[in-house]
């Protein structure tokens, strides 16, 4: 590849990436991408915030001490601290970096398509038709509107793995190996592990389709090898960090089938391949199919859909090489329980266990329908005439179209509450999977609306493949008309994309209640927020509640317990409903009412402090057995502690004053001084987990220690009588594994890839590296 045929193009994709998000980028407003209540204004932001602002202080923040009275930040993967282009926030105002960071990575994604394209040799304006159908797919670009910051991050790598896969296959060279771990390690540090895996799965489909006809398979499958067992160890320290905390979380052992099963691909929206807003595009009507409506969408252009049929049947196999099975594959995938293969891949095949939402395989397929477009493109330049068949198969789906949408138009207008289309928009309703409000889903005059907007949404697309078609009859009779194709293609999915974007105000995310109360009531308490419970961790107030994937398990299931739920399911973080008084365990002094109206204070002398030394214990294993006596009116947290084991050494009762104070703390740490007269249990009444642990300072009289779980949920060390010294410290043993794993295979793979560089200065241009 010539500087020309890359720069060029580089530079064609910045600057549509500038023109798409460059209003908001350069605005001079505190506006971010994405639509308000979804995962930005909900999370992305937040942990952005806190996370790079402890990194800005020098403490990179393992521990969240401000939502689900204190939970796992670094092992969450979606903190994403160690994402090397995260390094901006370190720099700029997290409400600007965030937008810069979205339109960096879909600008990254074109790129990476461009260069995979290119490996095919494929004409230059092929490989750019490619990249951009890719950047604004609907599979991608619409997790913008739903503020999916980490995915975004995570699919910008997937076309460069398979570049790196495509060189493997081509030319057996480790350079290739190289590049491949680089993808697949940025990948894993972006933060979203469901991606990687889903993208390791299309890897997987795609190797072993591709091996059947290599040469020299045993290299090749090494080097397959190599690349994700490199990224492993390049990522170890957030890896083993995070399988760590997911022991610990809601998801240990994996989901329910149920849960597994949730937001599977509705096989009815196949037809957003041709009519993007079928369902409604949630910018000018609200989306009334089912789950979400940014991962149940195919679309990548109607152009660019004809262009990939064209590719399927009819480009030569060695530019295909398997895209058209795979992307099949990748779809049936999508449709999760929607067939019966889901339920042996749920039982038999590790990790499809661990997730829901199977429809996101859509974006690997994507990523191939894209491919197929341009080698689509790439046959319409280099040969004059389009097969007949193809221009029947493009007019006949524009007369299907027409006809549906006039016949919608009029059967609505003569009929408005019309028994077909109503039967359809309820049956949808009726499946349980669809977030449309009550009121639209009752309501005759929606249902009507909603039809007379499908119907236009499918003149729109009739009036695409009408155009689509004169094109490729055009294209029979000059090769001019090929740049025309590649246009409209461009244009289809651009504007697709610039028609979804939505931004909030930075000021939604900034409650004045919230504020005023961590200015003017201090202390070391926790409150009950609902409305946005993040919004907490930017004023550094702690919450007993929260919104994330990776809560821990048994936090989870006291929450279940407290509102009266099946404890057995605590999959998710229950819905909250009424405020338990076992809350003030956890130092719950203020409840904010979910429409964040004002603030109920509940008798600050009746919440726990956060130190407590208690003398009297009871041994109780079973967490049923625990939770019934923690219900009991007869227990009283603050005389008795229930333990899990016996602890070492036993406590005593005392008469005597005893004190026990923090010393200086952070995120991940305290550090806490003693005096006792005899033998007690500390509780800490923050929240469990196998990561804590005790170092003993100077002068401690106690040189071993050991933090247990308390009352099911809090931290508790047993102390001997005496003076103690010691740091409780939040350092899991992945953590700690991971860190010299990683720095160890950082500095292995700066070597080689150093050496691959001075070989490449070294080595003539046609050379081929070995292995």
């Amino acid at each position: 590849m010539n500087k020309i045929t890359f720069l060029i193009p580089a530079i064609l994709l910045l600057l549509l990436t500038l023109v798409m998000f460059g209003n908001v980028i350069f605005s001079s407003q505190n506006i971010i991408l994405s639509s308000a209540g979804t995962d930005i204004f909900l999370h992305f932001f937040h942990w952005r915030e806190f996370g790079f602002s402890q990194l800005r202080s020098a403490n990179l923040a393992l521990w969240n001490p401000y939502i689900f009275s204190g939970a796992p930040f670094l092992g969450a993967f979606q903190s994403a601290l160690l994402y090397p282009l995260n390094t901006i926030y370190m720099f700029l105002p997290v409400q600007k970096t965030i937008n810069i960071d979205i339109a960096l990575h879909i600008f990254l994604s074109g790129l990476f398509m461009y260069l995979w394209a290119f490996q095919r040799k494929l004409h230059p304006l092929s490989c750019f038709l490619s990249a951009v159908l890719f950047m604004f797919c609907g599979a991608h670009f619409l997790h913008i509107y739903a503020g999916h910051l980490a995915p975004l991050c995570t699919m910008a790598w997937v076309p460069l793995l398979f570049l790196a896969i495509d060189g493997l296959f081509e030319y057996r060279s480790f350079n290739w190996c190289l590049l491949g771990i680089f993808a697949i390690t940025m990948q894993i540090l972006a933060g979203y592990p469901q991606y990687l895996f889903y993208t390791t799965i299309a890897a997987v489909l795609y190797y072993g389709f591709c091996i059947i006809k290599a040469r020299e398979r045993f290299k090749i499958t090494l080097g397959i090898l190599t690349m994700y067992a490199g990224a492993l160890a390049l990522g170890a320290v957030q890896v083993l960090t995070g399988i760590q905390a997911a022991s610990e979380s809601v998801r240990a052992g994996g989901v329910p089938f149920k849960f597994a099963s949730m937001f599977s691909f509705p096989p009815e929206n196949f037809i957003t391949f041709f009519v993007p807003n079928f369902f409604g595009d949630n910018v000018y009507f609200p989306y009334w199919g089912r789950c979400y409506l940014w991962e149940m969408s195919t679309f990548a252009g109607i152009t660019g859909l004809f262009l990939a049929l064209y590719a399927s049947f009819y480009a030569e196999k060695n530019l295909r090489r398997f895209s058209v099975t795979t992307a099949l594959l990748l779809l049936l995938l999508a449709l999760g329980a929607h067939t019966p293969l889901f339920g042996f891949l749920y039982k038999w095949i590790p990790g499809f266990d661990l997730f829901r939402g199977s429809s996101k395989f859509v974006l690997p397929a994507s990523l191939f329908i894209a491919l197929l477009a341009g080698i689509g493109l790439d046959r319409i330049i280099r040969f004059q005439l389009i097969p007949k068949s193809i221009i029947i198969c493009v007019l006949s789906v524009a007369v299907f179209f027409i006809a549906v949408a006039f016949y919608l138009q009029y059967a609505l207008v003569a009929e408005p509450v019309n028994k077909l289309w109503h039967s359809i928009f309820q049956s949808i309703q009726a499946t349980g999977e669809s977030y449309l409000l009550r009121e639209y889903k009752i309501n005759s005059a929606f249902i009507s609306q909603a039809g007379i907007f499908t119907a236009k949404n499918m003149l729109i697309a009739a009036r695409i493949c009408l155009l689509v078609a004169l094109l490729f009859i055009l294209r029979r009779f000059s090769r001019r008309i090929s740049y025309i194709i590649a246009l409209v293609a461009i244009a289809e999915v651009f504007l697709f994309a610039k028609h979804s974007l939505a931004h909030f105000d930075f000021s939604l995310i900034q409650p004045p209640t919230l504020k005023k109360l961590s200015v003017e009531h201090p202390g070391d308490y926790r409150i009950l927020y609902l409305d946005n419970p993040n919004n907490t961790m930017l004023f550094r107030t702690r919450n007993i509640w929260g919104y994330d994937q990776c809560v821990l398990k048994r936090y989870a299931e006291f929450m279940a317990f407290t509102q009266g739920r099946n404890i057995k399911e605590a999959t998710l973080t229950p819905e909250l409903v009424y405020f338990h008084p076992l809350y003030k365990m956890l130092r719950c002094r203020y409840i904010f009412p979910k429409n964040n109206t004002g603030i109920n204070i509940i008798d600050s002398q009746a919440t726990m402090p956060r130190l407590l030394l208690i003398h009297d214990w009871l041994l109780i294993s079973k967490r049923d057995d625990i939770f019934a006596k923690l219900q009991n009116p007869s227990f009283n947290p603050y005389k008795t502690v229930i333990l899990e084991k016996e602890p070492d050494p036993l406590p005593v009762e005392s008469s005597q004053q005893e004190t026990v104070r923090i010393i200086n703390s952070s995120t991940d740490h305290l550090t806490i001084e003693a005096l006792l007269s005899s033998p007690a249990i500390l509780v800490i009444t923050d929240n469990y987990s196998k990561g804590w642990r005790v170092r003993p300072l100077r002068q401690s009289i106690q040189k071993k220690y050991e933090v247990m779980p308390a009352n099911y949920i809090l931290c508790s060390i047993p102390l001997s009588s005496g003076y103690h010294y010691f740091r409780l410290e939040y350092v899991p043993g992945g953590f700690e594994a991971g860190k010299w794993i990683t720095l160890i295979s950082l500095i292995i793979y700066i070597f080689l890839v150093g050496r691959t560089l001075r070989n490449k200065f070294k080595t003539p241009p046609n050379a081929k590296a070995g292995f």
